[in-house]
């Protein structure tokens, strides 16, 4: 495959994952994150996208990331993928196999983002 039509492919799933547009790649991270996380990994046969939205809201919370976390999580919910309430279950579910303090973490997050939804 092409660069840029990798790059494209990349561009496109960012924004249909995230809802927003990626920004031109500044640094190599970010041209990896773009080339490699959404053009090949997140457009990979084998998995719908809501499965794929569920592993990596529990790895980037298990990863204690939250700026993945509240970024990730808006996306599921503006998607329509995934609703609060599943949301609220999973933290009850990632504080039985992750631990407590990361599921707070989330759950911290969640109120906010929550708040920030219905003002």
């Amino acid at each position: 495959m092409a660069d840029e039509e990798r790059g494209q492919r990349g561009r496109d799933t960012f924004r249909e994952i995230l809802g927003f547009p990626a920004q031109p790649p500044a640094t190599p991270l970010t041209q990896a994150a773009q080339d490699f996380i959404f053009s090949e990994v997140w457009s990979r046969p084998g998995l719908d996208r809501r499965s794929r939205r569920w592993i990596t809201l529990a790895c980037v919370t298990a990863a204690g990331a939250p700026t993945a976390m509240r970024t990730y999580a808006k996306a599921a919910l503006d998607s329509g993928e995934i609703t609060m309430a599943e949301l609220r279950e999973f933290v009850l579910q990632f504080a039985v196999f992750q631990g407590f303090p990361k599921a707070v973490e989330f759950e911290l997050m969640l109120n906010r983002l929550e708040a920030e939804l219905k003002a």
